[in-house]
């Protein structure tokens, strides 16, 4: 491993010296006033070799008109100044040596106003809704309807191959889903990650990429989507912020309230979140197991779930000098978690009940998460080579506690687990990013290494005294140590080719040691994880691309963890420390009109996918759910993404996916071989009156699906949404209200497996009514428009 990394370091000093000018510096400065003297901010300001005038430095005059270059060639050179509103202005040339290093002062430069009297002209310049790029998708935000004047939830609602609800972010056709802001990751998930988007105002995306299929730069683990919400730069300088208050009527209320606050300079930001979220639902579960022998078992689970979060993080950000940045980030997520159910067990044979069980239980889970993310992103020259230095410390304590008052055909007893799970994981990256003129270069390393420590008792309540049970205790330690290289060029061919290949090396170490077991398991392995992508641009509108990638899905610590978690004392959940990692070959064929359409048909191969497979023990009497590599998946499908966006002030978005699985078991003994099908669909329609008022009618269908071992039945959601902003939109109330499609207001679902015939369905509230109101503060007016045209400008005067 010592001399894998030697060689990389070495190589990446090699691509960094071999592009980097070392030769002494000229340096060039000077400052921009118009005829009052008054500074010119943001202006482009271009310095020209009088030798080759093909041979151009370009540079953006700073908040009070400044700006400067340094050279690297001697030669003569002058000034050239061309911006809106101002005439054209070329300095006289000067002689430069770059054998002295010495600074040349300008004398300040006045530009004359442009006084052309020309009749006034609206000029209307419409970026497409999509573009695709050779490994992503990029969805414009401010062309769309839907997205403008609401957050960045209402954004990703209206985002080809999302699918969004108040429980979480998610991309068809992928089993899981990454979030990034600004190429950052986000620690949070599930609620807390929809809390936080919906602190971020529309006014401030600038963009979302969609990304299907990862390239080399992004850890190879799971099946997993990425999505990247790209912010404006300087949207909005000085102090403003935005206050949400959401409440919620399901069974029970339900409230969330969060703040944004933002201080920002051109050189210093300071970004703080607080959220507070009091969410309640009312929620059932409950299950058939029919056995060939004529043993019938009947469960049913009424619960009533209170979840509570307290989430603040802050962000600041200090431009060191105009090529260094430095970030630190700060979250935190204190949660509590109770659970009060009851539940009932009926067991017949031959259509005559033998026994009955009932249940209360009374579960909490209190959680505190903290995560630190400090990072330096260095500019290496003026073709915009860079390079990022990260780190990441991740905290998280987990208390678990469950109680059981159980009543087993008039003979009662109780029982209590305890669980206390606490894990740690630091991460350190450096990444070269290396743009040359006809190709681009990222290379870097990552380092993770995570250590848990899982505490699990478990107690039998004796004249209201707990008692522990050794043979149902554990203590279980792990580590993981991942380290990873990689490497990924992108390359133009002619005018409409384009091509990009990664290579991504992960070697990872884990050890797990149970108390309750003798040996220690240890598994070493390294492996590489290639990425190809092609990308043809048939026209101004449409392209086609083709994307292939290789993943691992190592598992989770959950999966592993060797202890026994009673539901119910004949319902229990076990953890497999002998589980192995999963990996899958993903291609995709993709064709995008940049106007309003996508199509993508993939293909996907899955070997030693790990299962969450329910065995009968005791004549079926007790369930045991546990997790195994018992199956190799191969799946076919196509998802396609329509807007339709002629009429003004309306916009359709129709979006679906089908696909077809077959499985393979590796132990028929526990689950067949089986095949089958899923399909979705998907419309949200958005009709906007005047500037103020929008209405959204969207529905969301799921066919009837089979995945892995399990098949769902058919289901829909159906959402009516009101918006209107009052005093200029600054504050915005919208309403909205949500019901499920289905028979029994349920979702239900069968699952394939040998021994029984295995039936359930659940209803977790679906159904709700929310208000939510937003209040902007502050500075909204962006003020960097100036800058934000300036390399616009500069491309019209070279």
């Amino acid at each position: 491993m010592k001399t894998i990394l030697k060689h990389y370091l070495f190589t990446v000093i090699l691509i960094v010296l071999g592009h980097t000018t070392v030769n002494a510096q000229n340096k060039v400065g000077g400052i921009l006033f118009d005829h009052k003297n008054i500074h010119i901010p943001y202006a482009p300001v271009l310095l020209v070799n009088s030798n080759d005038t093909l041979s151009i430095i370009y540079t953006v005059t700073d908040s009070v008109g400044k700006f400067n270059f340094k050279i690297t060639k001697s030669g003569s050179y002058f000034i050239r100044v061309k911006t809106i509103g101002f005439k054209p202005y070329q300095s006289q040339t000067i002689q430069l040596n770059t054998n002295e290093d010495i600074l040349f002062e300008f004398p300040a430069i006045i530009l004359a106003d442009d006084i052309t009297i020309m009749k006034e002209v609206t000029i209307v310049s419409k970026r497409p809704l999509f573009t695709q790029k050779t490994d992503r998708l990029i969805f414009n935000v401010e062309n769309s309807i839907a997205s403008q004047g609401g957050d960045a939830i209402d954004a990703l609602k209206n985002t080809p191959l999302l699918k969004v609800d108040e429980n979480k972010v998610a991309m068809i056709g992928k089993s899981s889903l990454n979030v990034m802001i600004n190429g950052k990751p986000v620690a949070l998930s599930g609620e807390a990650l929809i809390a936080y988007l919906g602190t971020i105002s529309n006014d401030h995306i600038s963009k979302i990429e969609i990304i299907t299929t990862p390239p080399a730069k992004y850890a190879a683990e799971g099946n997993a989507g990425l999505i990247n919400i790209i912010l404006k730069k300087n949207p909005n300088l000085g102090f403003n912020g935005m206050l949400n208050l959401a409440a919620t009527q399901r069974s029970r209320f339900s409230s969330r309230s969060s703040a944004t606050l933002n201080y920002q300079t051109e050189k210093f930001s300071l970004t703080s979140n607080l959220l507070y979220s009091h969410n309640k639902i009312t929620a059932y579960e409950k299950d058939e197991n029919i056995f060939a022998n004529g043993f019938v078992s009947n469960n049913r689970q009424d619960k009533n779930v209170l979840s509570k979060d307290f989430a603040p993080s802050i962000n600041f950000n200090y431009r060191l000098n105009p090529k260094i940045d430095a970030s630190l980030i700060y979250e935190y997520n204190g949660s509590d978690f109770t659970s009060a159910d009851q539940s009932k067990n009926l067991f017949y044979t031959n259509t005559q009940l033998t026994n009955q069980l009932f249940n209360e239980g009374y579960g909490t889970i209190n959680g505190d998460f903290h995560r630190l993310h400090a990072y330096i992103t260095g500019q290496l020259d003026t073709m915009g080579k860079s390079v990022d230095l990260g780190f990441q410390w991740l905290d998280n304590e987990i208390n678990n506690e469950r109680s059981n008052q159980i009543n087993n055909n008039d003979i009662r007893s109780a029982t209590r687990n305890l669980s206390l799970n606490n894990y740690r994981l630091g991460v350190s990256n450096l990444d070269f990013n290396l743009p040359f003129k006809r190709s681009t270069l990222q290379t870097g390393a990552r380092y993770a290494f995570l250590d848990n420590n899982s505490d699990v008792r478990f107690f039998d309540m004796v004249n209201d005294m707990p008692t522990l049970n050794p043979a149902l205790t554990n203590i279980f330690n792990y580590k993981e140590h991942i380290f990873s290289l990689y490497l990924s060029a992108e390359m133009k061919l002619a005018t409409k080719w384009a091509i990009q290949g990664g290579l991504r090396y992960e070697n990872t170490n884990y050890k797990g040691k149970s108390q309750a077991a003798a040996n220690e398991i240890s598994r070493r392995y390294g492996n590489f994880f290639p990425t190809f992508y092609v990308n043809y641009k048939h026209s101004n509108t449409a392209d086609y691309s083709f994307k292939y990638s290789k993943r691992v899905n190592r598992p989770r610590l959950e999966q592993l963890n060797p202890f026994q978690w009673f539901i119910n004392p004949l319902q229990y959940v076990e953890g497999n420390p002998l589980l192995m990692p999963s990996f899958s070959d993903n291609f995709e064929f993709t064709y995008a009109n940049n106007s309003n359409f996508s199509a993508t048909l993939y293909h996907s191969i899955t070997k030693d996918q790990i299962s969450y497979i329910a065995q009968f023990l005791n004549d079926g009497k007790t369930q045991r759910y546990s997790y195994y590599n018992l199956l190799n998946v191969y799946q076919y499908g196509v998802y396609a993404n329509y807007t339709f966006n002629k009429i003004k002030h309306l916009e359709s978005q129709l979006s679906g996916g089908y696909y077809w699985q077959k499985t393979k078991s590796k132990d028929a003994t526990l689950v067949p071989s089986t095949k089958g099908t899923g399909a979705n669909l998907s419309i949200n329609n958005s009709l906007k009156f005047g500037s103020n008022d929008l209405v959204q009618l969207n529905y969301m269908h799921n066919f009837p699906a089979f995945n892995g071992t399990m098949h769902t039945n058919a289901y829909g959601f159906l959402t009516l949404a009101y918006r209107r902003n009052f005093l200029a939109k600054q504050l915005s109330i919208g309403l909205t209200a949500s019901s499920i499609i289905s028979k029994g207001n349920e979702i239900s679902y069968s699952q394939v497996n040998n021994s029984a015939n295995l039936n359930g369905s659940n209803e977790y509230d679906y159904q709700s009514v929310r208000l939510n109101l937003t209040y902007k503060l502050g500075n909204n007016k962006v003020k960097g428009n100036r800058q934000k045209n300036a390399a616009e400008e500069a491309n019209r005067i070279k």
